[in-house]
């Protein structure tokens, strides 16, 4: 009786002494405006796709750049191209929920906009084949924080990220005319704000096959937005590297929370230890 007494004891004291588990964090209603990092850093945010015409082209760009930006996807479109939501999530690329079909959501009454954003969030995940996908970002068609929209996008788990450069790309205006305001409005932190869908993004696109080998050029290296209530654990999204599978320049891997790019054939060298076959692209 007394060992068991004396047992019991133990356990209330180890028990009363541990310390409690963290907990986990969770986003909150702020709104990003800048980088994760600091520096001569960009994040290049595209909205309103995917859209075939632009999409792959774009994913190619920034592939061969070894960039990744935020794909802030529309439920309706997601639902419409399962393969390029895909092949995002496969190069590694964090998704951001923008509503389900581009509207106001601050005219909306709470419960519309908390409806409009889990079947957004279901339309990307279904799209996606992954039921679990962690879609970390939000954004509010036209910037429209209000009505309390970034508390409710917070308690679904996204960080609502805004902009601070934006070409007008929505204009009409042809590339040269993009990539002078571009030009004049980056600046290191800078969230960039573009459009791969919604109409003709051919502009866009050709924009920044000039610009990002210029940025690269001036020092300008590549970030995601910050988040809020962080720092969150790695969500990769990206296929985990495999001892025994080969692999191919470009092929995108993650391994202990970081995601890397192969700059070449490779089949047995892992990713951490062999930054002369894998390039680095941070942490997921």
């Amino acid at each position: 009786m007394l060992k068991r007494l004396t047992l019991v004891t133990l356990a209330l004291l180890v028990a009363a002494t541990a310390p409690a588990a963290a907990a986990a964090p969770t986003p909150t209603g702020e709104v990003v405006y800048t980088t994760r990092s600091t520096g001569k850093v960009l994040a290049l945010t595209f909205d309103d796709g995917p859209a075939p015409e632009i999409t792959p082209a774009l994913l190619d760009l920034l592939r061969e750049n070894r960039i990744r930006a935020v794909f802030c996807l529309m439920g309706s479109t997601a639902a419409q191209a399962p393969d390029l939501v895909k092949r995002i999530v496969a190069d590694g690329h964090p998704l951001c929920n923008h509503s389900y079909a581009h509207e106001d959501l601050s005219a909306l009454t709470p419960a519309q906009v908390r409806a409009n954003l889990t079947a957004t969030d279901a339309a990307i995940r279904q799209a996606a084949g992954n039921p679990t996908l962690p879609i970390p970002y939000f954004r509010a068609p036209f910037g429209s924080w209000g009505n309390g929209v970034t508390d409710i996008a917070a308690s679904l788990g996204h960080s609502s990220v805004a902009w601070t450069v934006d070409p007008r790309d929505w204009d009409g205006s042809a590339a040269p005319v993009l990539v002078e305001r571009l030009t004049a409005q980056v600046y290191p932190t800078a969230v960039v704000l573009s459009h791969d869908g919604g109409g003709d993004r051919h502009p866009t696109l050709a924009a920044y096959q000039q610009l990002i080998p210029r940025w690269k050029a001036e020092g300008y290296s590549f970030d995601l937005p910050a988040v809020t209530g962080g720092p969150y654990p790695p969500a990769c999204t990206s296929p985990v590297w495999q001892k025994n599978s080969t692999y191919v320049a470009g092929n995108r891997v993650s391994q202990d929370g970081k995601l890397y790019q192969a700059n070449w054939w490779t089949r047995s060298e892992r990713p951490s230890a062999a930054p002369w076959t894998w390039t680095s692209l941070g942490a997921c």
